[in-house]
Parts: structure tokens; sequence; C-alpha cells
């Protein structure tokens, strides 16, 4: 290999990184918040089949984009006098599925399914369900909504800040935490801790019945 090929190569990294990165808003992570007091209200139910999950992860600081969606397994809010606010909302792991591979291409989906799904990421045999637990709601400007909730993954429990946009019976956020904060902790080979990045996005979209 030539000198103009070993220029080139650095060069065409260089040009990918933060091709794909992400503009959405990172989450505030604070310690879990107790909830001691319970509320009277009235229960709305979310649409399971209307309600989605997709999440974008990346590697190589954004060059390279993987996305997919994960169901939800159950989940309500709790209104007074037409007011949000609480809920609570289970997603069922075993739902997690993966867009960015064609369906044709089963060995390479099945290959990356399992390794989402094993303990180097969510370990999903021993943690199936993740839960978020709304703690506090403040209604904003424009349908806005500045949501606070203790985000349960691998049973490790954070309280996050995030903000969403209500229209109607249509809830819908979209945000990014850092996954080692779950101990989503896959780091791997020296390379690997170089190519896959920390940050996850979602876009979380809830139909209420």
């Amino acid at each position: 290999m030539n000198r103009l090929h070993y220029l080139f190569i650095p060069l065409l990294v260089v040009s990918c990184i933060g091709k794909h990165k992400s503009d959405a808003p990172k989450v505030t992570v604070k310690p879990t918040v107790g909830q001691s007091v319970e509320l009277e209200a009235d229960t709305l139910t979310m649409n399971l089949e209307k309600s989605i999950i997709g999440w974008v992860a990346t590697e190589m600081r954004g060059a390279k984009r993987r996305t997919g969606t994960i169901s939800f397994k159950d989940g309500l809010f709790l209104s007074q006098n037409g007011e949000i606010v609480g809920g609570k909302f289970i997603v069922d792991m075993e739902t997690m599925d993966i867009t960015d591979v064609p369906i044709h291409e089963k060995i390479a989906r099945k290959n990356l399914l399992n390794h989402l799904k094993s303990d180097d990421f969510f370990n999903v045999t021993l943690y199936p369900i993740s839960t978020l637990e709304l703690t506090g709601i403040q209604k904003m400007k424009n349908n806005s909504l500045k949501i606070s909730g203790n985000l349960t993954i691998r049973e490790i429990t954070k309280n996050i800040e995030f903000f969403a946009h209500q229209k109607g019976d249509n809830f819908k956020t979209i945000f990014t935490f850092n996954r080692l904060d779950w101990n989503i902790a896959y780091e791997g080979s020296w390379a690997d801790k170089t190519l896959v990045d920390k940050d996850v996005e979602l876009t979380i979209e809830i139909v209420m019945e």
C-alpha cells in the first residue's frame, strides 16, 4: 500500500465521524426519587398497538448508525382535573428488534439481536422488563411537558428529566442517555471501546385509549 492509500483511510474515517450524530437533547440524570405519597387520580391506559419506542445507537462517533424498536408491555397515565400528574410504563425487552438490517439477512439480524439481548448489553433473560415511573410533570408552553421519572434498566434505577410534547391523546419525546449509567456496559476490546458509542437515542411515542 502506497503513501496515498495510507493517508486516504484516516481521512475517510474522519470525514464520517459525526455524520449520524444525534441532535436529541441529553437527559439530566439524578438520584432516584422516592414516591411516598399515593395520588388519588383517574387512570388513563395506553394503546399498546399504537405506542412504540424507537432506538438509535451509533459506532465510531456517529459514523455508523444502528436503529430498532421496542414495544411496551403495559402503561398508564394518572390524571387529576384533566391534567397529567403521574404514570408508569413497562417495556418488554424481549420485543427488541432492529430496523437497519434487511429482513432477508436472517443470520446478520439474528447475530445482532442475540448480542444486544446478551449480558454484553441488556441481558434480556435476566432483566426482561424495563420501567419508567413518572415522579414529576410540569406543564410548559405550547403543549410541552417537563417530565421527571425513575428509569429502571437492568435493575439499576436513576431519575431522569426530559421534555415531551402532548397533542390530544398523543405524547412524544426524543432524548439520549448514556448507556453506561445503567450498566449497559459492553466495551469489548480496545477497538470496540473506540467503535461503540455511549449515547443511545430514544424516540418514545405513546397513544392513549
